[in-house]
């Protein structure tokens, strides 16, 4: 059981990522957040009515994440915005695979779910492309980089450390050599 703090919604999203960590996406239920976090479930209920609700709340913080992540790149560098996905997918090593597969599979109930997630990469590749002199150079870049990503979400990577590595750098010299 988790120690609560005075951010009652923080804490459960924290005891939601704890029960998709360790039993699964199948296991996230609001009861089994509340006995996570030693509350009631209407205590819960009260934060995050729903179970849609929580998952739209961890989406949004996985997206936070990400938007974080992407901030800590020089924007007076050239392609900052395929700079900062790299970055991203660097970062994402420690990703809860069992969260996202949870967000994943209540958006196929409801995909408006993911709403917030398809704008924010709209957004980005608009970005990438409009800082580079060669957009689909870019766009070949994006692809690459929303594959992996996607591997890692589905926990489907075919490649090994070392090879994702170099793949990352190879990403990193295109990256480079787009003006």
């Amino acid at each position: 059981m988790m120690k609560r703090s005075r951010n009652a919604s923080a804490d459960i999203l924290a005891a939601a990522r704890e029960v998709t960590a360790r039993h699964g996406a199948g296991k996230l239920t609001i009861d089994s957040v509340a006995r996570e976090i030693g509350m009631s479930k209407g205590g819960v209920l009260y934060n995050f009515p729903s179970k849609q609700a929580l998952l739209s709340a961890l989406l949004q913080d996985l997206i936070e994440e990400h938007l974080v992540s992407m901030s800590e790149i020089d924007q007076a560098k050239p392609n900052a915005t395929l700079r900062g996905h790299l970055h991203s997918l660097a970062a994402s090593n420690n990703l809860k695979e069992n969260l996202s597969m949870a967000i994943l599979a209540t958006a196929a109930e409801n995909p408006e779910l993911l709403d917030p997630l398809r704008n924010m990469i709209e957004s980005d590749h608009q970005k990438a492309t409009s800082q580079s002199t060669d957009p689909i150079g870019a766009h070949v870049i994006l692809a690459a980089l929303d594959g992996l990503r996607f591997q890692q979400l589905l926990c489907m990577p075919p490649y090994d450390t070392k090879t994702r590595d170099a793949i990352k750098g190879r990403l990193e010299s295109m990256i480079n050599d787009l003006r």
